[in-house]
């Protein structure tokens, strides 16, 4: 089997999810995508966010953690429409199936709400790409003790000399800051992987 080209690698577009949650009924109230390949720069990623419309009231803590108002929800999108527009997004831009997060639980989140509120949905694989997982495990291969450096995605990101741009807790915000680690982490293993072949190589 070959590898696949460069080209190939670079060109792949990727879907990093990131939802926001109302409390404490942990009611979906936003979905934020971010879309891109290793080419592009980030200027070019394809950035996108829905505000749900909810029947519920949004809590104080999370209108100031987050952003979001009653009104927002208020004038927000019914599920059918988010899944619906992403799902048009996906298929435009050919990402690759699982999706890219900051933690697990997004992605079967999404799909939950989607088939309790019967809205169809063919899209997203059973797994997903979690670059917090990343992070922990090269924190952990870093570090002479072992002790995992401690921090959300902000934090993670400055380890790798990214600064994270815009309002964190904002949907679109965190998934296209996501996006962003996840080329960084894969750039530096890929970098790792061609300096360990040219070794075994000597």
């Amino acid at each position: 089997m070959t590898a696949p080209s460069q080209s190939l690698i670079d060109t792949q577009r990727y879907v990093a999810l990131d939802l926001e949650y109302n409390q404490p009924s942990g009611t979906i109230i936003q979905v934020g995508v971010a879309i891109g390949s290793a080419a592009h720069n980030q200027q070019e990623y394809v950035v996108r966010r829905w505000d749900l419309k909810v029947d519920e009231p949004i809590s104080e803590f999370i209108t100031q953690l987050t952003g979001i108002t009653d009104e927002d929800c208020q004038a927000g999108v019914s599920l059918a429409q988010c899944a619906a527009e992403l799902g048009e997004l996906l298929d435009e831009h050919a990402v690759f199936v699982n999706p890219v997060t900051w933690g697990g639980g997004d992605t079967t989140d999404l799909l939950d709400a989607f088939a309790q509120a019967q809205v169809e949905f063919p899209h997203f694989g059973r797994r997903w790409i979690d670059v917090k997982t990343w992070a922990t495990l090269l924190s952990l291969a870093r570090t002479p003790t072992g002790k995992v450096q401690q921090g959300g995605l902000s934090k993670a990101m400055a380890r790798y000399k990214l600064q994270f741009v815009g309002e964190a807790h904002r949907a679109d915000v965190d998934a296209f800051n996501t996006l962003r680690l996840f080329f960084a982490i894969l750039a530096r293993q890929r970098t790792l992987e061609a300096c360990a072949a040219q070794m075994k190589g000597l």
